[in-house]
Order: C-alpha cells, then structure tokens, then sequence
C-alpha cells in the first residue's frame, strides 16, 4: 500500500502553510551565497537598492550615480529593506527573492488546494519548488520573481472569489486582487495589470460571466490600486520631467514591438524555455493537457493563465528566460491534480515512468558532456569545453546518486508514491548541486578582483572600467566607478544629467585625469582589448592582477 495524501484532505491551512514555509524556505535559502552575483542582470539589482542606501533618495533608482528609470522601485525598495538589516553579501542580495519564490509556492499551494484539495496543493508547490525555474529563479535577485507572486496573486484572489458565497469574504478577495495588482505594477510597471487583465476578461468572455463587473469592486478597488501606484509616478514626473516619455512609451510600447533592446529570440522560444525549466517534470505536460476537461470553469481559468501569458511574451520583441515565469503556478496547480490522482487512486503509471526514463537520460547526458568535453573537437566541442572545463565530478556525485537512485527505482515494480517522491527529491538534490558549482563556470564576476583590490584602495583613488562595465563592481566595491567610453543602457540618464559626466567619461578626458593624477588609477579592462590599449605618456598601467577575461591595471601614485 502507498502512502496516502488525502488521510487527513481537512488538515487546517495554517499547518500546512506553515510546514510548507518552513521547507520550502530553508530549501531556497540554503547555499545562496554562494557563488558571486551575476552580471549584468543580477547585479543591476543589488546596484539599484545600494544606491539608495547610500543616497538615501528613495525616490529616483539610479546605478551607479546614473538615473535609472527602466522599472518601479518597489523590489528595490524590499531589496534596500534586507541589505541594510543583513549587510551587502550575496545571501542578503538574494534573501528577498528566496523568500518571495517561497511565498510563490504558498499562494500555488493555497490554490490548488482551494480548487482540488490537499493532496493537488502539496504536490503542487512541491512541483513548483523542485523544477528547474523554480528553484533557479530562487537564488537568482531578479524582478520576475515578485511580478510573478503578484501577478499570480491576483489571479488567486479573483478565482478564490468564485469560490465563496460570503459576500465579506468575496468583497476582501476581490479588493486583495487590485492590491496584488498594484504591486506588480510597481515592481515591473503595466504588465502587472496587463496580464491579469488579459485573463480575466478572456475568462469572463468565453463564459459569459458579465454579472461578474458589477461584482468585482470596479470603482473601490480602482481606487486602491491608484492610492498604491500613482504617488511615485506623479513625483516621478514632477522631479523628471522625461520620465513619463521614455517610462511608458520607451520602456513599455517601444521595448514590446521593436528590436531596440536586442533580446529578439524565436517565436517558439518560450516554449522551450518552459520545457527545460519545467524538468523533471517536463515529459507529464503531455499527459496533462491530454486529459484536460478545457470547459469546466477552474481548468479554463488555468488554461488561460497559461496560454494568454506565453502568447503576449511570444509576439514581443524582447525575450530573456525568466518572463515566462508567470506560467509556472497555474502549469503546476494542473500537474499538481494530476500527481494527486495517481497518487492516491493507482491510474496507469506509464506516463510517470516515462517522464523518469526522460529525465534519466537528460541528465544523463548533461552529466557525460561535463566529463567528456576535453576530448570533444570541432568548433562545438571547444565551446562546450570552455564552459565546462572546471566541473570536476566530485561536486557532480549527489546529482549522479539521485539519477542511479531513480534509474534502480524503474528497474522493479514500485509504488507511484515512491516514484512521485523520488523525481521531487531528484529535482531538489539537482537544484542544491547546480547551486554549488554554478560559481565555478562564472568567469565575468569581478569579485576577486574587487576583493584583492579594496584592501589598498584609497578614497581618491580613480577606479575605472575601460569600455565596457561591469555591473557588479560599485556593488563590491562599495562606491561609484568611473565608466570610460560606455553609457549602454545609462545612455538616457547620461544624456539628461550633465553632472554624471563627471565620471561617464571618454577615453581622452579619462586619459588626461589619469596622467594628471596623485593619486593611484586603477582600470578594469576586457582582455579582448588590451592589445588596443594604448595609454599616453603619463600614465603607464600595468597589469596586477586577471580572472577570466577582466584585467585589473595600475597606475601608481607619485
């Protein structure tokens, strides 16, 4: 006999949020520093809310002294809140976002169980914790993972509120849904409201709900979410005056329909990003939405929380891996059903089985790729060297156990439970291992480089990243750097804030200030251009100190 979930199906809430908060966050938290933060997406969030520590302007995000106005400040502003408690090293950085991802997993617990029972919520968040985008995106400080509580927050809320016939108790519900929404705006800007607009009203469409306006607490939830987002924009204005412009119709309407931003990706790209970052549960999507029942009211809603998401992210212009995010809850709150139902009713296992056979090979390979690339030739081979040349295979032995365990598990009868378990404790142990080695095959971190360098770095002393900028480097550092002959995505706020040419400089004013200086210079530089380095009389560097391609360079003091 397995085990079974549904024993106790009236197991209070409370407990089972409680317990699952407990190991879900201590899974998330356990190894988030590390390895360094990584550049450039990563960084710019720990950059952002040091800034305004050290400003102390809550108002206006800047990096690096530079205005910044691409997002809302509200994930900074929680960023800001954890690094002046626990101070600036990598497991504060990340705290947040472990610590959001976990309330993820809660909010898919909560809905799952609300919609089909205990056993579909355990599963589900359990799901969500050990994919690969799920517990990825925990140790990673980014916005995609507070847009994504919010964003499914709302959603939560608004089906919650089909369920309950108190008119309070749906009132709070429907309020609580503008309340998610406006954070999301205010973590990421309209797509907060865009997306759950989006399916709730294709919902309410297709099923002819149009009593549901007159219910949904139109006029005092709008005034909620006004009261939360429209004061910081209207400072925002007041004290930019171009922010409006390039905030919404640059960095919304012209980031969404054009190449500017140069993350064009293919039309099927998300599509794939979910598949790997939905292992090892990928191979029972199929299974999934081959059984689905489309036209009962709660699967429908789930459906177009799914489709209408990656549709909207699949037509734009701009494409980065952790967007799709959003799809994650309701794709587990399905899986989370169906896990349930062979758990507890012993349904044809097959479909399990082959999904462990999937994921055995999968990772398989990845593991042979690891140890066999050195002999690997040809153009292919030397790239997958480079990248995992310094995996050794002793950090590789818990992921390599966990894969001999499943592959023993499908050689005799088991119970589903056993098997259910077992690819949850795979994608766990996977997840903890990648953590670990991750910081060994990031070779564009300036963390040593910044660590040897603070001991003798004086407060006058010039620091300068030469043609390029590493995000990372003010955050461990602890101080503004000089930027030569790069603005990128600074370029607006250099252009309409003359007073940070004072360190967004060209090379020939960097040039003068370094031949001229008493005090010691010290340049970052890629190795790619070195050989175009040419320094004028005056200022000789000289190499002290390198990883990966970044050279840290000198020019003593007289």
């Amino acid at each position: 006999m397995g085990i079974n979930l549904t024993i106790n199906p009236k197991a209070s809430y409370r407990r089972d949020l409680i317990h699952l908060f407990l190991a879900v966050g201590l899974l998330f938290c356990l190894g988030l520093g590390a390895r360094p933060y990584l550049i450039p997406s990563e960084a710019r969030y720990i950059e952002l809310p040091r800034q305004m520590l050290a400003t102390e302007d809550w108002l206006t995000p800047r990096i690096n002294g530079v205005p910044y106005f691409e997002k809302p400040p509200l994930f900074y502003w929680m960023q800001a809140l954890v690094m002046h408690t626990f101070g600036m090293g990598e497991f504060a950085g990340r705290f947040m976002t472990a610590l959001l991802t976990t309330f993820t997993c809660l909010t898919t617990y909560a809905l799952a169980r609300l919609l089909y029972g205990r056993a579909s919520g355990l599963l589900a968040a359990g799901v969500l914790a050990s994919s690969v985008m799920g517990y990825g995106l925990s140790r990673v400080a980014t916005l995609d993972v507070p847009v994504s509580l919010f964003i499914s927050a709302c959603l939560a809320c608004f089906l919650a509120a089909q369920h309950t016939q108190k008119k309070s108790r749906k009132r709070n519900r429907y309020l609580l849904m503008y309340v998610a929404s406006a954070l999301a705006v205010m973590t990421k800007g309209l797509i907060g409201i865009v997306i759950p607009g989006l399916v709730i009203g294709a919902w309410i469409a297709i099923l002819g709900r149009w009593r549901l306006l007159k219910e949904v607490q139109l006029i005092a939830g709008t005034l909620i979410f006004l009261a939360i987002t429209v004061q910081w924009h209207l400072l925002m204005a007041q004290t930019h005056p171009d922010f409006l412009n390039f905030y919404f119709i640059h960095e919304h309407f012209t980031r969404y329909m054009t190449n500017e931003h140069k993350r064009t990706a293919p039309w099927w790209f998300f599509i794939a990003v979910t598949w790997v970052g939905f292992l090892p549960w990928s191979g029972l999507l199929p299974s999934v939405f081959k059984k689905i029942q489309w036209r009962e009211p709660n699967t429908l809603f789930l459906l177009l929380w799914i489709l209408l998401p990656l549709l909207f992210f699949s037509t734009s212009h701009s494409k980065l891996v952790p967007y799709i995010f959003p799809i994650f809850p309701p794709l587990c709150i399905l899986l989370g059903h169906r896990l349930s139902l062979l758990w507890n009713y012993s349904l044809p296992l097959e479909p399990l089985r082959r999904n462990a056979i999937l994921v055995i090979i999968v990772f398989g390979v990845l593991i042979l790729v690891t140890q066999l690339s050195p002999v690997l030739s040809g153009n292919l081979g030397m790239k997958i060297n480079a990248v995992t040349s310094s995996i050794s295979f002793i950090p590789l032995l818990p992921m390599v156990a966990v894969l001999l365990w499943l592959s023993l598990i499908l050689l005799r009868p088991c119970p589903t439970p056993r098997l259910i378990l077992s690819l949850l404790g795979f994608g766990m142990v996977t997840g903890i291992t990648a953590n670990f080695m991750a910081g060994s095959l990031d070779k564009a971190s300036t963390k040593s480089l910044a660590v040897e360098l603070l001991p003798q770095l004086k407060p006058l002393d010039i620091v300068a990243a030469y043609d390029t900028y590493w995000q990372d480097l003010p955050v461990y550092l602890g101080r503004n750097i000089t930027v030569v002959g790069w603005t990128g995505e600074l370029t607006f706020g250099v252009e309409h804030y003359p007073e940070t040419h004072d360190w967004m400089i060209s090379p020939e004013t960097f040039w003068k200030r370094c031949a001229t200086s008493t005090h010691n210079v010290f340049v970052f530089i890629n190795s790619n251009r070195l050989e175009d380095l040419k320094s004028p009389s005056g200022c000789h560097l000289k190499p002290i100190a390198s990883y990966g391609k970044t050279i840290l360079m000198k020019k003593e003091s007289r």
